[in-house]
C-alpha cells in the first residue's frame, strides 16, 4: 500500500494516481483540509477512493453520526465504536464522556437501530414465526438517511462487542424500511449484515440451516466471539 498524506479537497494529479495504482491509499489531514465537516464527508463519499483521516475531532464525529454520506472512514468508526461502547459500559476508558452528554439523543438514535439489528437477524430466516414476532414489535417507517453509517460498522469484527450485552425488548423496533428496502447506496441491509465477521449472522444462519452443531464447533478455538473481540 502506498499512502499520500494530502489535505482535501485531494489535488487532481493525486486523484489520478489511484487509476494508475490501485494499492495507493489516501491519508487526509483535517487539520489543513479545506473541506470541514458535512462537506467532507459528502466529498470522500461521490470521490469513494480508499482514504482515512487524521486529525478528526468531535465537531467532525458529530457531523459523521448525523451525515446521509455513507463513507468508509476507519478513524471515525473508531471513534464511534469508542462512544457507542463507553455508553454501553462495556468498556472502562471514558474519552468521549463530555461528546456522549452533549449529543445525547444522537448517540441513542444509533443504539437503537443497532439493537434493533437482533430483530433483523431473526427477520432474514424465512420462518412465518419469526417474521410475525419482528412485526409485533413496534413500527418505524422512517426512510431518514441521517446516521446511515451505523452500517459501515458491520464490516468491523470488533465491533460485535455491541452485542454482549442484553438490550431490552422495549427498545427495539421493527424498521420497516431499514429492513426491507434498498437504501443503502443501492444495496439493502442484507449485504452488510451477512458477512464472515458477524457471529450473530453466523451463528442464527447456521442454526437456520441445521448446521448449528458445527458452527458451534469451528467456534471453540475461540469461544463466544462477542465477549472475547477486543476494543478499537
Amino acid at each position: 500500500m502506498k499512502v499520500i498524506e494530502t489535505k482535501a479537497p485531494i489535488d487532481i494529479d493525486n486523484i489520478k494516481k489511484f487509476f494508475v495504482d490501485k494499492s495507493i491509499f489516501y491519508l487526509i489531514d483535517y487539520e489543513k483540509s479545506d473541506l470541514k465537516g458535512g462537506k467532507l464527508l459528502t466529498y470522500l463519499s461521490n470521490l469513494d477512493l480508499p482514504c482515512d483521516i487524521k486529525n478528526i475531532d468531535d465537531e467532525l464525529i458529530l457531523e459523521y453520526f448525523n451525515s446521509i454520506s455513507l463513507v468508509n472512514i476507519k478513524s471515525l468508526e473508531n471513534a464511534t465504536m469508542q462512544i457507542l461502547f463507553e455508553y454501553k459500559g462495556l468498556i472502562k476508558d471514558k474519552i468521549y464522556s463530555s461528546f456522549i452528554n452533549a449529543n445525547k439523543q444522537v448517540v441513542e438514535k444509533w443504539i437503537e437501530k443497532l439493537e434493533s439489528l437482533r430483530l433483523y437477524n431473526m427477520y432474514i430466516v424465512n420462518n412465518n414465526e419469526f417474521t410475525n414476532y419482528v412485526k409485533s414489535f413496534p413500527r418505524d417507517e422512517n426512510k431518514e438517511l441521517n446516521g446511515i453509517n451505523f452500517i459501515s460498522l458491520l464490516k468491523r469484527e470488533e465491533f460485535f462487542l455491541f452485542y454482549s450485552k442484553k438490550a431490552e425488548d422495549k427498545k427495539l423496533k421493527y424498521f420497516v424500511n431499514y429492513f426491507d428496502d434498498y437504501m443503502f447506496k443501492g444495496k439493502n441491509l442484507f449485504e452488510y449484515w451477512a458477512n464472515e465477521k458477524n457471529p450473530l449472522f453466523l451463528l442464527t444462519w447456521a442454526t437456520a440451516n441445521g448446521k448449528g452443531k458445527e458452527y458451534i464447533q469451528a467456534r471453540e478455538k475461540d469461544k463466544d466471539i462477542i465477549k472475547d473481540v477486543s476494543p478499537i
